[in-house]
């Protein structure tokens, strides 16, 4: 068995008495000791934690003045509507907030009007990114019109762009056949198709899927999108795949360096390319 790369952010050294000891290190973060050995119980329960206590990186880089849209991120990024967003939605968001603020943050809230809106939809290119922009764009100025920064939305008038598409194709049984033929059992695409087609879970749910999740042959699941509890027996087939094919200890979904797939791997379709 190979050996076993420790978990992200991890150091390890040994003590004066040979004795290894684990610690948590992270640039800009509080050093934190990890007890117990790599992935037992306590310390897997200690890393969890420490990740999940550690603050997202700040997307205004410089200082905000008052009544700024840079001053506005802030007070957005910390309010209420968007930490109860679920953290696969508040990513994106805080990317675009971050672009965002680069271009505009130093222009006050008061002076964003309807027409500012439409020429920045109007410079992109595909329509869904131009809708995005409105979307967060609406979030934030409802924000703005919550705690004062402004008495009015500018983005209540702005319509979301018409997109026209015939939808997300669905695999023929032949095309699915294909796929089977040209990923083997055992490959990484072939389990990402099976874990898809077994569970009809979202890509989310899947890429979070391992083996701690499997009890007495069920899969349980907490969607992230819903919050909704779910428990999928495993079928023999999807079993026969997981068995073959080398997997995380965490997570069945990993790349060649033991690494989570991460939501930019599309499972399918582009799953020939996927680590």
């Amino acid at each position: 068995m190979g050996r076993r790369l420790l978990p992200k952010f991890t150091q390890a050294f040994l003590d004066r008495h040979e004795k290894p000891r684990y610690y948590f290190r992270r640039l800009g973060f509080k050093c934190v000791p990890l007890p117990g050995l790599p992935y037992s119980p306590e310390f897997m329960a200690a890393y969890t934690e420490a990740m999940a206590g550690q603050a997202p990186s700040p997307v205004v880089q410089r200082p905000a003045r008052p009544g700024t849209i840079n001053a506005l991120a802030i007070s957005y990024l910390a309010s209420t509507a968007f930490r109860s967003m679920s953290p696969n939605t508040q990513a994106p968001y805080r990317n675009f907030v971050a672009r965002f603020c680069k271009e505009h943050g130093d222009f006050r809230v008061d002076t964003l009007q309807r027409d500012h809106i439409l020429r920045m939809m109007g410079k992109l290119e595909k329509a869904g990114s131009a809708n995005r922009l409105r979307k967060v764009l609406r979030a934030m100025m409802q924000h703005a019109v919550d705690i004062g920064m402004r008495s009015d939305d500018p983005t209540r008038d702005v319509k979301a762009v018409r997109v026209k598409s015939d939808g997300y194709h669905s695999w023929t049984e032949q095309e699915s056949a294909d796929f089977e033929n040209y990923h083997p059992i055992g490959s990484k695409a072939r389990l990402a198709q099976a874990l898809l087609l077994y569970s009809g879970q979202r890509r989310a749910d899947v890429i979070g899927m391992g083996r701690q999740l499997v009890r007495d042959g069920v899969l349980h699941v907490k969607q992230q999108k819903t919050g909704a509890q779910l428990a999928i027996p495993v079928h023999p087939h999807l079993q026969e795949i997981i068995d073959a094919t080398v997997v995380g200890q965490l997570n069945f979904l990993v790349n060649k360096w033991g690494k989570p797939w991460s939501l930019q791997v599309s499972l399918i379709g582009s799953v020939t390319n996927a680590p």
